[in-house]
């Protein structure tokens, strides 16, 4: 199995302040560069020195790896029936679901936008669902590690988990029933499931859901990406809820 890895001089440096019992090993050209961080010493973490050529064929492709690459370890997710229960105590809460996403690409961009955007914790499948693979940690710059990640079988009994605990459930969908992100007044506990990216949200978990949302669009294309959407969705219900 491919290593994760998280490249860049900066992107490793705050991995390193963040998150230093995460990383395996920091590869360099420069053996010093790393010298004035305390956790580097603190948490024994092994610099490894490296030719250009060998950081190179840490990749399958050209990568701007800046001579900085560490390897952290597997992600560990979260039992959701570990941590559903302090959903009760927040006041002011966005959840992100995802119903089968596919791509890891997608999956990363999503991870990495909702970091951004104030989501704690977001749930998937634990089957027809992509995992967090190398290629999810490094499209998420490595953001995946500050969230929780849920695995389920069920995601309809998440919602009503969620439910009972004060969430409101809105799903992206474009059937005839959706309302305009623009008119919603999103509650504060609120839970936004994202579908796949060919089928879109399962109809099941659309009619278990409190309320359809919809981006408004000029409809040259027929819709917007699905990590696209996912960033668009997220902004304006943070905005509203006052997430940031």
């Amino acid at each position: 199995m491919k290593p994760n890895l998280i490249y860049g001089k900066h992107a490793v440096e705050e991995f390193l302040n963040k998150h230093p019992k995460m990383i395996k090993f920091i590869y360099v050209k420069n053996i010093n560069e790393f010298d004035g961080n305390n956790n580097i010493n603190e948490f024994n973490i092994k610099v490894i020195k490296k030719n250009e050529i060998d950081l190179n064929k840490m990749f399958d492709e050209v990568v701007n790896h800046q001579n900085v690459i560490a390897e952290v370890k597997e992600y560990n997710y979260k039992p959701f029936g570990e941590i559903k229960n302090s959903f009760a105590k927040r006041d002011k809460d966005l959840i992100l679901i995802l119903d089968q996403i596919h791509d890891p690409y997608n999956f990363g961009a999503i991870i990495r936008s909702a970091t951004l955007l104030g989501v704690k914790n977001i749930v998937i499948m634990d089957h027809k669902q992509v995992m967090v693979t190398p290629t999810v940690v490094k499209t998420s710059a490595g953001s995946v590690y500050d969230l929780e990640i849920s695995k389920v079988s069920n995601l309809n009994n998440v919602i009503a988990e969620l439910k009972k605990q004060g969430y409101w459930i809105y799903s992206s969908n474009l059937n005839k029933n959706a309302q305009d992100i623009r008119d919603v007044d999103f509650a504060q506990k609120t839970a936004l499931i994202i579908g796949n990216e060919q089928y879109g949200v399962s109809d099941l978990l659309t009619k278990n859901s409190d309320l359809n949302i919809f981006i408004p669009s000029t409809k040259i294309i027929d819709s917007y990406n699905v990590s696209v959407a996912t960033g668009i969705l997220l902004y304006e219900i943070g905005k509203k809820i006052k997430l940031f």
